[in-house]
């Protein structure tokens, strides 16, 4: 593509040769699609900003630019609109990977992450080029009108302990990573975290706070006893009150919804439907294409009792086709 648009673009496909340079960078064509240039000093991100108009999109130029890095002296292309926003190849297709955790400490719990873990997991993202992007941003994906970078990955948090905030939220903002913290509301302010805290994780701009459950019951599964009305009735509770508390404490409409154990039927996610909640989320493991159903996406569990042969496993952010 690159090599095709320098040679006979300009000739053949209304490209417009530019003279000059812009700013440290030259020009080399451009037209309603793509601009060809030849970088100077400028990086992705400088360059993003002014082509782009969003620096935080400058992953678009890495991808576009995957076997010819964006430095000094090497002639790069900057797509100037979104081509593939479903991810789809001749090969196979993209998929995201939401990796889920709870806990953060050294009590050797499985659902225990210490945080030296959680770094170390992080840091392998940051340098194995994985984009740790918003749960919000894979709406349009699902939607097939958002292109995400080639490996992204969405972290979550469930319960809403308060190691996420004393040991997670640090490292979260050491790397500049966002999360999506699901908190089921009777839990907060009675062991769980504290209001503050969930005020300051969501202040930060890195943390949204969704819910999860009133109880932390299973949704899915009548308890002993229940007819069907009293089980309708549970289930709007488990969805609504969660809602209406992050609502009043964050000034917020809540927007995702994970399952308590992962476990969902149609009443549970026709409530969510009901209010406006817009995804939700299991613990079934396997990555997300662009045709997941946006209320059974699948999240993959990190335990504290796995290394980090296991963590890398779930990173899947390409599905190969079957030949």
């Amino acid at each position: 593509m690159l090599c095709m648009l320098i040679n006979v673009g300009c000739s053949s496909h209304g490209f417009h040769l530019m003279g000059g340079y812009a700013g440290s960078s030259q020009v080399i064509a451009k037209d309603s699609e793509f601009v060809v240039l030849r970088v100077g000093r400028e990086n992705a991100r400088t360059l993003a900003k002014r082509f782009l108009g969003d620096e935080g999109r400058y992953w678009v130029i890495e991808d576009a630019n995957e076997s010819r890095p964006v430095k000094p002296g090497n002639v790069i292309i900057i797509p100037l609109q979104s081509t593939n926003p479903t991810g789809f190849g001749y090969d196979g297709y993209q998929t995201v990977p939401i990796l889920c955790y709870h806990r953060f400490g050294n009590r050797g719990d499985r659902l225990e992450v210490s945080p030296e873990q959680f770094r170390a997991q992080m840091k392998y993202l940051q340098e194995n080029d994985y984009r740790v992007v918003p749960l919000a941003d894979l709406l349009g994906f699902l939607r097939g009108e958002r292109a995400l970078p080639k490996r992204s990955v969405v972290l979550t948090i469930d319960d809403g302990h308060r190691s996420i905030y004393k040991e997670a939220f640090p490292i979260l903002k050491e790397f500049g990573y966002p999360a999506t913290v699901f908190v089921y509301s009777d839990y907060m302010n009675n062991g769980g975290l504290k209001t503050a805290e969930v005020a300051a994780m969501a202040k930060s701009g890195l943390i949204s706070i969704q819910p999860h459950s009133k109880t932390h019951g299973n949704l899915a599964v009548r308890q002993h006893g229940e007819d069907r009305q009293h089980y309708r009735r549970r289930i709007r509770r488990e969805v609504t009150h969660p809602i209406t508390k992050l609502t009043q404490q964050l000034g917020q409409k809540s927007r995702f919804y994970a399952y308590p154990f992962g476990d969902a039927n149609d009443q549970v996610i026709d409530e969510l439907q009901a209010n406006g909640l817009l995804l939700g989320l299991t613990v079934q493991p396997r990555a997300n294409a662009a045709f997941s159903y946006p209320y059974l996406l699948h999240r993959t569990m990190i335990f504290g009792d796995r290394d980090m042969d296991a963590f890398k496993s779930g990173l899947v952010t390409y599905k190969p086709r079957k030949k």
